[in-house]
Parts: structure tokens; sequence; C-alpha cells
């Protein structure tokens, strides 16, 4: 567990720098959506920021070393950023990036056909958009996404951690006061009702930081839900609205099973569109001259990829199973099943783990931007003898999880106020026995998925839970945290897995009053898919 938690941290770093530098640099967002009568409609995103371009290019660069790939920070101010909000398969995007006096000014242009698929989009889920016809017309609920961003930008950096990130980061974070958030919403008829200005269809929310009482204000009215309706005639969009954890209060969340009306995938679609990268194979040999015959370091290791089109990209990615390895000469490779080796081989996600991310960098062929996902895996075999020149035949299979029906599970009071601690006043976090802190619920233990809570941390304006997840047949899909009034704060949730187990971080913008509920949306394996993995001629010499 401890290289896990090492992993864990090294990642919580990389997202706290992130967090900091977006809050200080983001000062003016300005949102457009337009919703057609036939679910189709666009999205202009205008932002400007105090970050050059060359800093926001080295954003994106340590999001994607530091495994953030699937971490999607509004608004988005970069080109970077736009294509993680706005999958290509789904959209139409237009995004530039101009250098003006002191920052930088991003306009980012989104056209959709699909209202599901704008709604599952990482723009949909930022502001939590929930979408209902009805006799009682077209409504539209939401939020504005940029509470995050409002309580990040009023931190203060007692670590010294910003500063070292960004020189200047002092400055910058004086013109928080400039802070201005637009949201703007066109509806396909005229607006009956809002809580927001109306004019025609269009009903526009719009928040000043300098006309705010307080930081404290501020943050409260950008994170306060956004409502507006019209009539619903000529609408003819079927709004599908995936679960919006973060939009009520937790009293008023209803758990469990939510209907999942997505087709099963087609088995044979997905193993026709997989395709096996090699990265490098990496044979190691000892001669044992101590007479002991320990012979220790003996073995071969295949690294590659296993990629897929992002459609078709499974929940869970399971273990990667040697069926066969034999050399030139028909000799079997296949290491023995023994209590330190299962027979099976490991499978980690891209940049979550030292070789494999400087292997997946340095690969021939580059991950294509929003249209594929990958997951490094290493195959482990004995090494063949010393006169052979080629593996004749590696065969394998992984197997890809894809979910069933999700469930929402509610916690309450889950994470007493005692478990959070400030980092700059401990002096060791070693020691943690998770087993200690079960996070117990009978609905978990029904889809085979155990929670334990490892740590908490309350530092510089954010708040970190990292969990323990635990379950061969069920994972996390979501998780939302809330105030010891019930009140939903700003959450991201950044996974990684060690084998069928793995970590979970809750990163809270700001320090929620505890206890701290929790509202999971944990879903079950509906379908498990194997895949083939085949590689003959392996050679053994350079290429």
């Amino acid at each position: 567990m401890e290289g896990s938690q090492t992993l864990v941290m090294k990642r919580l770093r990389v997202l706290s720098v992130l967090l900091l530098l977006f809050a200080c640099g983001c000062f003016q967002v300005k949102d457009e959506l337009t919703l057609n009568a036939d679910g189709s409609g666009t999205i202009r995103i205008e932002s400007r920021t105090g970050l050059s371009p060359e800093i926001l290019g080295s954003l994106g660069m340590m999001s994607r070393r530091g495994g953030g790939s699937g971490t999607a920070i509004y608004p988005p101010m970069s080109v970077i950023e736009a294509k993680k909000f706005f999958p290509a398969k789904d959209f139409t995007v237009t995004a530039k990036e101009k250098a003006e006096e002191g920052g930088t000014f991003v306009t980012i242009e989104a056209t959709f056909k699909d209202i599901n698929a704008m709604l599952t989009s990482p723009y949909g889920k930022a502001h939590s958009l929930t979408l209902k016809k009805d006799k009682g017309g077209f409504s539209l609920k939401g939020l504005t996404g940029a509470e995050a961003i409002a309580r990040m930008a009023e931190i203060k950096d007692d670590s010294g951690m910003f500063g070292a990130a960004l020189p200047g980061a002092a400055d910058l974070q004086k013109k928080a006061g400039e802070m201005r958030v637009e949201f703007r919403v066109t509806l396909p008829n005229d607006a009956t009702r809002a809580n927001g200005a109306r004019n025609g269809k269009t009903v526009t929310w719009l928040f000043e930081r300098a006309k705010s009482k307080d930081a404290a204000d501020f943050s409260a009215k950008v994170g306060a839900p956004v409502e507006a309706v019209c009539a619903a005639d000529n609408v003819k969009m079927l709004p599908d609205n995936p679960p919006r954890l973060g939009l009520l209060p937790f009293n008023q969340l209803e758990g469990g099973a939510i209907s999942n009306k997505s087709a099963a995938p087609d088995a044979k679609k997905i193993a026709s569109a997989v395709r096996f990268l090699p990265y490098g194979l990496h044979v190691t040999r000892s001669l044992d001259l101590s007479g002991d015959g320990g012979m220790r370091g003996n073995e071969a290791k295949l690294i590659g990829a296993v990629i897929l089109p992002q459609e078709l990209a499974p929940q869970k990615w399971g273990e990667v199973n040697i069926e066969e390895v034999v050399d030139s000469k028909g000799a079997n490779l296949k290491l023995n099943p023994s209590p330190n080796n299962s027979g099976w081989s490991r499978s980690v996600q891209v940049g979550m783990a030292g070789a494999e991310e400087d292997q997946d960098q340095d690969s021939e062929e580059p991950p294509k931007n929003g249209t594929e996902q990958r997951r490094t895996v290493t195959l482990t075999f004995r090494p063949p003898d010393w006169k052979i020149k080629e593996i004749a035949r590696i065969k394998a299979a992984m197997s890809l999880q894809y979910f069933g029906t999700a469930h929402l599970v509610k916690l309450s009071n889950a994470v007493p106020a005692s478990w959070i601690v400030d980092p700059t006043k401990q002096s060791n976090f070693g020691g943690l026995d998770a087993s200690q802190k079960p996070l117990s619920d009978p609905k978990l233990a029904q889809l085979g998925l155990a929670l334990h809570f490892q740590m908490g941390m309350a530092q510089a304006g954010w708040t970190m839970l990292m969990l323990q997840v635990s379950g061969s047949k069920a994972a996390l899909a979501d998780a939302q945290v809330f105030d010891a009034e019930g009140r939903p704060w700003p959450t991201m949730m950044e996974q990684s897995e060690m084998g069928q187990d793995g970590a979970c971080q809750l990163v809270v913008a700001g320090q929620p009053k505890g206890p701290l509920s929790l509202a999971l949306l944990a879903s079950g394996v509906g379908t498990t898919v194997d895949v083939p993995i085949l590689l003959e001629h392996v050679p053994l010499t350079g290429k």
C-alpha cells in the first residue's frame, strides 16, 4: 500500500498546484449555452486569465504527467483543456488562445447534435446540467461551475507551494477582486420563469467579486443553483439526465438504483477495435556466484499498451492473464503460479507509474487526444536461453469490465471532523491503518465494494479525503462531499488502480465544516469482455 500512497500524494501535489494556478489566474469567464428544440446546440466560452500562454501550456503538460488526463477543471483555459471538456466524437470544437497584456484571452466554440452527449460530457458535468420536459414546460437546472475557482482564488498559501510553482503568484492573487462570472443560457422558447435576468429566450446569471460583500458571499452566489423555464412547444429533445450529486442538499438526494438506459456493449465490436502497442521488451538475467542457489532476478518483461477508441473504453480495466509464452525452440516461458505470482500480469493506468509513463512518452505512436484511451500493461515471464534470438509467440487476454445499474449510496456523517488534520501541524503521516476506518453500508456490501478511509487533510483553502477502494465486481463512478449542514461543496474525484484495489482522492475546494457526509455513485459490473493480445516473432535484439 506504501507505493500506492506515494503515487496518490504525487498526483495530489500536481492537482493542488493546478488548482492553485488556475485559481489565481482566472479572473473573468463568460459562458454561453444555446439549446435548440431538436436537441442540438452551441457553446461559447470566453475566459481571461492572468497566466501567459506559455504557463498555460506547461499546466497542460503537468496535468498529463501527473495522471490528470481525466481531470477537467472549469473553466477550460487552453486548447488542451478544451479537448477534455468537449470530446471529439460528440462536439465540433474551435479553440483559440490570444496573448494580451497581463495574461491570455481564450475563446472556445463547440457545437453538438445530441443533447444527451452534451449532458454526459465534462462540460455538462461541470455545470451539473439537468433538463426536463413535462406538462409544466421545459426546464433547466444547474450550476455556474465556477464555485471551485471562486473559493480557490481566496486561499492563503501558508505552505509556500503556490509561490514556488509560479513566481509573482501573490501579485496575481491580489487581482482576485476582479473576478467576474457570467453564465448565459438561450432556451428553445421565451423564458417564463428564472432566477436570473430574462430577455426573451435568454437568461443570464452575472456575478462580480467587486459587487459582493466578501469572498464568502461571492462564492455562495456563484455556487447557488441556476434555474430557468420556458414553454415546451415544439421541443422535440428527450433529455436523459445523468445523476447530479452536487446539485441538491444531502437530505434531498434519493438513494437507490439508477436506471441504465445505455445499450450493452458489443463484445465483437470491442474485440475487433482493440490494438496492442508494444513499447519494449526488457530481459534480466543473473549469474549466482554465492553458492546458495537463489538465482534471483531472472525475468522478462514486455511493456505495452492496450488501445481502444474512447467510446468503447471500459469503466474498469481488469488484469492481463498470460496464456502462453514460447521461444523459437518451443520452450515454455510462462511462469508457474505461486504465492507471489498468481499467473496474472500487471495493468496500470497510463501516466500512473514511473517506468511505464516514460515508455508511453517515448512510444512510436502518440495517443490521439480525445479519441482513444490506452492502458499500459506489463507481461512478465521467464527469460529465454542466452542463445535464443526471438520469442515465437506471446498470447494473453485482458478483461474489460462495463458497468450495469448504478446505485446512489448515501453515507451520513461518514467523516468526523477529527479525521481531517492540518499537514503543516503533523510531523508524521506514517502508520495509518485503513482497516480501522471502514465506511460501511449494506448497499456497498451487496455490490461487492469495500471502502476504507485512509487520510484526511485540510490546508491552504482545500480539503483532501483519501479512500481505499476494494472490489473486483464494482467500482466508484462519482463522489460528492457535503458539509455538516448537508450543503454540497465543489468536489473533484481522482482514482488510481493497483490491481483490483485502488485509491480514491476527493479534493474539495474550500474547507467544509465536519462531520462530512458522502454521496457515492457505485456501479456493479454488467458485462465483462475478454480481449486477446497476440504477439509473434518478438526479437530479443535491437530494432
